[in-house]
């Protein structure tokens, strides 16, 4: 069963949608536009701030992504802004400009790469050696930092609320999660609040494609990618046939500033709603490339939208051949919670940006040694 996990501490994350509170709606176009003229004057804070008032209505792909730092010579905080826009528009359509001018495949192409999909998830597993890796999380939200003398807290923009580092270990075709730390100064938290996943090394396209018998899968459209021309697959799960589990569970601390309910009393859910998603299929090795996963929440739970998006690419392992493993992945959601002195719900998001790295597979290395010569 594929799990994800919301709040372990303050709250829930945003990405797919959810309230743009004071935002510039834009294309890719418009924003480069508008940001292009605004760096020829505005300092490297002026510049992130603009950025953080923009809400895309297109897709920032890695590619425009970098063409756009570039120009604008941004720095690390226009930098950080701009990586968080990219993470809060990865589950939206790139612009219709970016798509490659391909006739799709045929439908015997496109039956012939699904299966060749559902083969690589079959083994992808299997072929994994047993190995460590490193998961680093760069945790935002946009949860409030002070309260005024009133008791109210005022709206604030995304922020970074820590940096944490964590050991994963695959053994016997499992994923098993290590102790998290904290590396951000002065931090008390030891895992990253807020949204969370696991499953990116198999289980996650293993519970889709399970899934999708009960559901729908079906060609979209071609996109490039850093790498290649993928194929790009849509896919739709509903209720009666998700094994995709959320489960929220707030727990109100000394250092928080929020209630998760009227009464104050913690908010617990746990559901398998229904999802949907993309596929991203390199049409050469029916490789995965990158997937991403939408939630359908209810708009009665207390957690409203929650996404999970991955990239996958081939990783050496101790000079060993090549896995395809993940390297990086995005977890998003928007929850209710009471902040403050407010007398209703306000609608808190979280981003957690996460990096994998570090690849080292289990080994063992014997050194003979010599006795030493008897005087």
């Amino acid at each position: 069963m594929l799990r994800t996990l919301v709040c372990t501490g303050v709250f829930c994350g945003l990405a797919l949608g959810g309230p743009h509170r004071h935002k510039q709606a834009m294309t890719i176009a418009q924003m480069s536009q508008y940001l292009d003229g605004a760096a020829q004057h505005d300092s490297d804070d002026a510049l992130a701030r603009r950025v953080e008032a923009i809400h895309l209505s297109e897709r920032l792909t890695p590619t425009t992504l970098s063409q756009l730092e570039e120009s604008l010579h941004a720095g690390p905080q226009a930098r950080e802004a701009l990586m968080l826009l990219a993470d809060i528009s990865g589950f939206l359509a790139p612009p219709p400009a970016e798509l490659p001018n391909k006739p799709a495949p045929s439908a015997a192409e496109q039956q012939a790469m699904v299966t060749g999909v559902s083969n690589f998830v079959a083994s992808v597993i299997q072929r994994l050696p047993d190995f460590f890796a490193a998961r680093t999380t760069e945790s935002y939200d946009d949860v409030p930092t002070v309260v005024t003398h009133s008791g109210w807290a005022p709206v604030e923009p995304m922020h970074a609320d820590g940096t944490f580092r964590q050991t994963i270990t695959f053994r016997g075709g499992k994923e098993v999660t290590g102790e998290r730390a904290r590396v951000a100064e002065g931090a008390k938290a030891a895992g990253p609040p807020g949204l969370t996943s696991s499953g990116e090394f198999g289980p996650l396209l293993a519970t889709i494609l399970r899934d999708t018998k009960r559901g729908t899968i079906a060609w979209d459209h071609w996109e490039s990618t850093p790498a290649v021309v993928a194929a790009v697959f849509r896919y739709a799960v509903p209720e009666r046939a998700s094994h995709y589990s959320v489960d929220f569970c707030c727990v109100k601390s000394s250092d928080d500033l929020t209630a998760y309910g009227a009464s104050g009393m913690p908010v617990l859910f746990h559901g398998k709603p229904a999802y949907h998603g993309e596929i991203f299929v390199d049409p050469a090795t029916n490789t995965v490339l990158r997937v991403t996963l939408e939630a359908e929440m209810k708009s009665s739970d207390p957690i409203t939208q929650a996404g999970v998006a991955v990239d996958y690419g081939a990783v050496a392992i101790e000079g060993d051949k090549s896995y395809i493993c993940p390297v990086h992945s995005v977890a998003t959601s928007i929850a209710e919670s009471y902040v403050g002195g407010d007398h209703g719900a306000r609608l808190l998001t979280r981003v957690n940006d996460v990096t994998f790295d570090s690849y080292h597979r289990f080994g063992a290395t014997i050194r003979m040694v010599e006795p030493s010569a008897q005087p």
